[in-house]
């Protein structure tokens, strides 16, 4: 594949993982049901919106391995805890710290993975890349941190997040570099496993009250749903671009570009002023992504 066709797919997939993320805070915002349940029922919106569509981009065809199915039922489970650390850590304390250590988690263990399982070389200026990046997340969220009130469980529910968004990824990776034959079927089984997760969740939380918690407006229902259709088409983009670009470079991008992209729609549609920090933010991200693509 020419490098200019895998540069339109990279924009493309970071643009669908925008409008999932832009389109989940909208939801957040206007879902009216209790706080706890939100997430649960956005995952089961959510896993079974991304089952279809790669069911029906797959060819209706479904034919994984025994090794594909344990993956995808594992990355299902993780993405399960995954969104429990993020209620967990909602009330506890400050959201931009916990924002800063789960994308460490996703860039950091990706990047071991792929020198310690897989022997891919880094060289100085990726390395350096990825080094920029990292400092791009402090900055971006160095306006949150405020310490002072966190709650107990905090700093472990943050540490899974690291945990669970890291593995997530390498595992996604790693069955990638397998069996790249049956990624559809990765993306199938992990997102029916978290919406089958999710939805025992919520009967075992909730009981003879769940049906009511997917009671929402029709604003709220649009944006589960169409977060859901950008994750999606986003993951399905991402499986086949690591068919191409190694998984420490393509997590790092999508994690920064996904963040400067928010960034600038909260300016312009939600019209956040950015402030100075978000602003060094944004330039140490573009900074980063540049030395990735050299």
């Amino acid at each position: 594949m020419s490098a200019g066709l895998i540069v339109l797919l990279s924009i493309l997939c970071v643009g669908f993982y925008t409008g999932q993320s832009f389109l989940n805070r909208l939801f957040s915002g206007s879902y009216t049901g209790s706080p706890e349940t939100a997430t649960p029922v956005f995952s089961c919106i959510y896993g079974v919106v991304v089952l279809v569509v790669t069911f029906l981009l797959n060819g209706c065809r479904f034919s994984p391995s025994g090794l594909t199915v344990l993956f995808g039922i594992i990355d299902g489970l993780i993405l399960f805890f995954y969104n429990l650390g993020m209620i967990q850590t909602a009330h506890r304390g400050p959201f931009t710290f916990q924002t800063i250590v789960r994308h460490f988690g996703s860039i950091l263990l990706c990047l071991l993975s792929s020198v310690l399982l897989w022997g891919d070389r880094i060289t100085g200026t990726q390395l350096a890349g990825i080094g920029v990046m990292l400092l791009a997340l402090v900055v971006l969220n160095a306006g949150g941190f405020r310490f002072t009130e966190v709650k107990k469980g905090y700093f472990f529910w943050v540490f899974s997040l690291f945990l669970t968004n890291g593995l997530y990824g390498v595992l996604m990776d790693s069955q990638q570099r397998m069996f790249p034959e049956e990624r559809n079927e990765m993306i199938m089984i992990t997102f029916g496993s978290l919406a089958v997760i999710s939805g025992i969740f919520l009967l075992c939380t909730k009981g003879k009250d769940a049906p009511a918690a997917f009671a929402m407006s029709p604003r709220a229902a649009a944006c589960a749903v169409g977060s859901s259709l950008c994750a999606a088409f986003a993951v399905y983009l991402l499986m086949f671009l690591l068919r191409y670009v190694p998984g420490f470079i393509m997590f790092t991008v999508n994690n920064g570009a996904v963040l400067v992209m928010i960034a600038i729609l909260s300016a312009v549609i939600l019209k956040e002023k950015p402030s100075r920090a978000t602003i060094a933010g944004v330039i140490l991200s573009l900074i980063s992504i540049a030395l990735l693509s050299v």
